[in-house]
C-alpha cells in the first residue's frame, strides 16, 4: 500500500511539473499577431517617402533591414553605412529604440547619402508596420518604408 501511495504522489508531482514547463513553452512563443512575419527575415527598401508621393531606391544601392528576435536587433545596410538599433514589437506598433550606424561618405550614385539620411530618419521613427503578400512597411508618421522580402 505504501509503495502505491509514493507513487501516486510521485505521479501528482511529474503532472504538475509537466502542466509548469507546458505553459512557460507556451508564454515565451511570440503570438503571431505580434511578430506577424517581420522578425528572422532579410527585407529590401523598395520605396520610402510621403504616401502619394514614394520614391524608388537609387539604382546600384540596396538597402535592408534584418530584425533579429534572439537579439532584439535590427541591423542592415542604409545604402551607404550600416547600422544597427534596438527594436520593440507590441502587436502591429514597433518602435526603433537607439539607432547607431557607421560614418562613412560615399560619393556615388549621386544622391545616396540624402536618400540613407531619409531612409534613417524614417526608420527612427516608426510607429507600426504590417506585413503582406511578401511586402513589409513601415509607417513612420507622415513617412512610409516599403520593403519586399529577400
Amino acid at each position: 500500500m505504501r509503495g502505491i501511495l509514493i507513487n501516486s504522489r510521485v505521479s501528482a508531482v511529474m503532472l504538475v511539473l509537466g502542466i509548469l514547463a507546458l505553459s512557460t513553452v507556451a508564454c515565451a512563443i511570440p503570438k503571431p499577431s505580434e511578430t506577424s512575419g517581420l522578425e528572422n527575415s532579410a527585407w529590401i527598401l523598395e520605396s520610402y517617402g510621403k504616401q502619394g508621393n514614394l520614391q524608388k531606391v537609387l539604382a546600384g544601392t540596396e538597402i535592408t533591414a534584418i530584425f533579429d528576435s534572439t537579439e532584439g536587433e535590427v541591423r542592415g545596410s542604409a545604402g551607404c553605412n550600416t547600422y544597427f538599433a534596438d527594436y520593440k514589437i507590441k502587436n502591429s506598433k514597433l518602435s526603433i529604440l537607439q539607432l547607431a550606424y557607421t560614418e562613412m561618405y560615399c560619393l556615388e550614385p549621386e544622391g545616396v547619402m540624402e536618400q540613407e539620411k531619409q531612409y534613417l530618419k524614417a526608420l527612427q521613427a516608426a510607429e507600426s508596420f504590417q506585413v503582406q503578400d511578401g511586402k513589409l512597411q513601415i509607417n513612420s508618421g507622415n513617412e512610409i518604408l516599403i520593403y519586399n522580402a529577400k
